[in-house]
């Protein structure tokens, strides 16, 4: 009884350690890339491996046999693979699989266009460049709120503004190339070699790109860094955008302020009638209300003895020396001429305009 025992133990260890392994990798048959995600499984069974990252992949635990192993990916042409497994040996596989092509019976045309407007379409561009770049996409824009390109440059790495001009790196315009879809842009000012950057809405602008390392496909004649403006493609059909904007002031919100009266529809722009003549002094236009108002000589006079505070002596000596017993003796342009030379004044303007009467 032991024996056999014994026998089954080594018969099931013996099972164990016989079993085999498939090994391989998943790739695009045209670019070689890895296929990400894709299936290896044995057919006719619901045992199977997904690739990973690398597009590798790993089914173990095989008993001595023949297998076909099938290689799948959506949008590409299965492949199955015959495999023997005679112990515990490890077999390795290489799928390269094939787009498949789908005939449509009725007319039709599949168009892809590509987001420009969105942080990954920068990023794979970024990753595959040899050059170092930099950039602000549409999408950040929007969540920025910025109105213009100037504005939105700040928000780039090394760049910096001063008015509307971008500086990059701290070198100024002088070492700087600014194009809009790949068309360089000539600047407005003759003393400087870009332009001001606020001239392009964000609401027009696709990406903003800065190069900052010279490659043999850009020109050469910058080097500081080349901005690229890239604008949105003409739209197929007709769209809408709207945006809104809230704001307060702390110091003033909620507030009792002075300030002048109001009416109960400044706020639509209209007034109420608050601001209206009052009767009286719109009955009083109506009656032919002077637009002029003469003073007397003597007023005139009268009225710089108050302001100066000028002695009764003074005035009396004054007026004796002209010939007139009071200020209401003087009726003419000469005679205050006279009275005002007496009280130590002297005219520099001469008569004005109006005649002898204000």
């Amino acid at each position: 009884m032991r024996l056999l025992q014994l026998f089954v133990i080594l018969a099931t260890t013996f099972s164990a350690h016989s079993q085999g392994v498939i090994r391989g990798k998943i790739n695009d048959g045209q670019t070689g890339e890895s296929l990400i995600g894709a299936n290896a499984f044995i057919e006719g069974t619901t045992k199977g491996a997904m690739a990973d990252l690398d597009g590798n992949f790993s089914l173990e635990g095989l008993a001595p046999g023949t297998y076909n192993i099938v290689g799948r990916f959506i949008g590409y042409r299965s492949h199955t693979q015959e495999v023997v497994i005679t112990g515990t040996e490890v077999q390795v596989l290489q799928f390269n699989l094939f787009p498949e092509t789908f005939v449509i019976e009725q007319a039709a045309e599949v168009v892809a266009k590509v987001d420009r407007a969105r942080d990954t379409y920068m990023e794979n561009i970024k990753k595959k460049s040899a050059a170092s770049i930099d950039y602000i996409s549409s999408q950040q824009i929007k969540r920025t709120g910025d109105n213009d390109a100037a504005a939105a440059m700040k928000r780039v790495s090394g760049v910096s503004t001063v008015g509307n001009f971008v500086f990059v790196r701290g070198l100024s315009d002088r070492y700087l190339k600014t194009t809009l879809n790949g068309a360089e842009v000539p600047s407005m000012n003759p003393r400087r070699n870009t332009i001001e950057m606020d001239l392009f809405p964000t609401n027009l602008v696709d990406n903003l790109k800065v190069v900052k390392t010279q490659t043999a496909n850009l020109p050469s004649d910058w080097a500081g860094a080349y901005i690229s403006v890239e604008t949105k493609d003409f739209p197929d059909k007709f769209m809408f955008n709207y945006s809104s904007s809230l704001g307060w002031n702390t110091n003033t919100t909620g507030k009792e302020l002075r300030s002048s009266q109001r009416g109960s529809k400044d706020w639509l722009g209209y007034d109420d009638g608050s601001r209206s003549l009052s009767p009286l002094a719109q009955s009083a236009a109506e009656n032919g209300w002077p637009s002029t108002i003469s003073v007397s000589f003597s007023d005139q006079i009268q009225y710089i003895i108050d302001r100066d505070v000028i002695s009764s002596s003074t005035v009396d000596a004054a007026l004796a020396d002209c010939g007139f017993n009071s200020l209401n003796d003087v009726s003419s342009y000469d005679d205050t001429q006279c009275i005002l030379a007496g009280l130590g004044y002297a005219d520099q303007w001469g008569a004005n305009q109006m005649g002898d009467s204000l």
